[in-house]
């Protein structure tokens, strides 16, 4: 679990290590679930080895059950498992999920602290100890810097809102101009936006992937208004102060350069990250030929075609442009998809959208024989 904290903490020179925020993520979804299973069978053993005692098992489930039962872990695991069932819950809503899943990580490592001083295993024998404070050091300043001191040391960069533009199709765009030194980033990754004048959530951070270009001066993030922070959006005016945190993500072509044939797929607001790739192909005389799939239901969610067909096909790369609307061609799918581009092979894919939209489209490419490291993902899924 310090680990599952260490990957989410938000430090550039940790991203490599993860191969970005996003994949970084990930892996802390794997990681958190897979602690909580490890702290249950810890319990299980602990209630075997009582019970091979010739003990009551109450002094390992139940707190206060005896002078030996060690109450102050037992409330703590209960603690544990009831937030981390609450942190996979869907229906909550992300600023309440967020408060818990803070929570979740401070109860964790006074938990773990409490272990290493207790008689016991952890404490008898070397170097284990040595390696569990290594490990709840790393995960506490990890826990401190991410949840404490991120939004004053965080990689902050201000900026004023000059317009928001509304697409339809409850998306908008947020264009912004820097207050004073601009933020340098490669097309397609993404940053935590805070407005600090939007009421009841000053302080809240939300991920939005960035649709300029990195040699534009204004920056523009395009958002689909879902939530309560975002659906206030619209309603900022003019020149209002923004902090932008980032820039963060490995959902870029510059990283992946070797490729020099790439299929992009993006699914409704996951085209988003392609926007600034685009926008970047403009002024890039690096040729790479391009097929880019925007994937919507209708014409009237098509928002961002207009502006790809108008500004970004004249690219010194060759880009094949295809609009996919499933409600008339249904569920895109990979088999289509290279029978379209076929008899190229040597052709990498990056994938931008919902997780179950991700997740089905790698599938199907791996089975048509794309190697795992040809199929890059970013899900817009931060919980």
């Amino acid at each position: 679990m310090a680990v599952a904290m260490l990957a989410v903490v938000r430090a550039h020179a940790l991203e490599p290590v993860f191969g970005g925020l996003d994949r970084a993520v990930r892996f802390h979804r794997i990681l958190g679930p897979s602690a909580i299973l490890l702290l249950i069978a810890h319990v299980i053993f602990l209630a075997l080895a009582e019970l091979e005692r010739g003990a009551s098992i109450g002094n390992v489930f139940i707190p206060f059950w005896s002078e030996s039962a060690r109450s102050i872990d037992i409330i703590v695991f209960y603690l544990l498992l009831l937030l981390g069932g609450l942190a996979y819950d869907r229906r909550m809503r992300y600023e309440r999920w967020l408060s818990l899943h803070r929570l979740t990580g401070l109860i964790f490592l006074a938990g773990s602290a409490h272990a290493v001083i207790e008689p016991g295993t952890i404490a008898d024998f070397e170097p284990l100890r040595t390696w569990i404070v290594i490990l709840i050091l790393t995960g506490g300043a990890a826990w401190l810097y991410r949840v404490v001191l991120f939004n004053r040391l965080g990689p902050r960069y201000r900026y004023l809102l000059e317009t928001v533009i509304s697409r339809g199709s409850n998306i908008i765009d947020l264009v912004m101009r820097p207050v004073d030194r601009r933020m340098m980033y490669e097309p397609g990754t993404f940053v935590f936006l805070r407005v600090p004048v939007m009421e009841g959530k000053q302080k809240e951070l939300h991920p939005f992937s960035i649709s300029s270009s990195p040699v534009e001066r204004y920056l523009r993030l395009s958002i689909r208004a879902v939530g309560d922070f975002t659906r206030k959006l619209p309603a900022i005016e003019p020149g209002t102060n923004l902090d932008v945190y980032g820039p963060f993500g490995g959902f870029t072509s510059h990283r992946y350069a070797r490729f020099r044939r790439l299929v992009c797929i993006g699914s409704g607001i996951g085209i988003t990250p392609f926007l600034g790739m685009l926008a970047f192909e403009l002024s890039n005389r690096d040729f790479r030929r391009i097929w880019l799939y925007y994937v919507v239901r209708g014409e009237q969610d098509a928002v961002y075609d207009s502006e790809i067909r108008e500004s970004y096909l004249e690219a010194e790369s060759y880009i094949d442009y295809t609009l996919w609307l499933t409600a008339h061609r249904g569920r895109i799918n990979a088999a289509e998809v290279a029978a379209e581009i076929a008899p190229i092979e040597d052709y990498a894919v990056m994938l931008c959208g919902q997780p179950a939209f991700i997740a089905d489209l790698a599938r199907q490419f791996r089975g048509l024989g794309i190697p795992g490291d040809r199929i890059i993902t970013e899900e817009f899924e931060f919980r």
